[in-house]
């Protein structure tokens, strides 16, 4: 699937990533009208911020990414961006610069925002 913003090496692991999703960062790519810098993608269970948790999260499944964001007014500029081009799980960390969009794994709440 040829991406318009984005290159393969951009992604931890490009082939576990799920296309609706990578379909969807170039949409919120175009949203946002500035380039976007991905600082985490595929996760696999046994990476250490995986293993942590009582089960896989949305990076396990290659369902979400973080997006280096500083700044209220460009954080603000970002979320809005993604919730305008269909992103419903959204979470902000303002101490670590960045925004994860996903588009859920089994048994996720399918609308959510959250802060770290």
């Amino acid at each position: 699937m040829p991406l318009k913003y984005f290159n393969e090496s951009e992604f931890n692991d490009f082939k576990m990533m799920d296309k609706k999703l990578l379909n969807m960062l170039d949409n919120l790519r175009e949203a946002y009208g500035s380039p976007i810098k991905i600082t985490s993608s595929y996760r696999s269970p046994d990476h250490p911020i995986e293993a942590k948790k009582k089960a896989p999260g949305e990076h396990a499944y290659g369902a979400a990414v973080d997006i280096a964001s500083v700044g209220g007014e460009t954080t603000f500029k970002l979320v809005k961006a993604a919730m305008d081009v269909g992103f419903t799980r959204i979470g902000v960390s303002r101490k670590n610069n960045f925004v994860h969009v996903g588009i859920g794994y089994p048994d996720a709440p399918p609308i959510t925002l959250w802060t770290y």
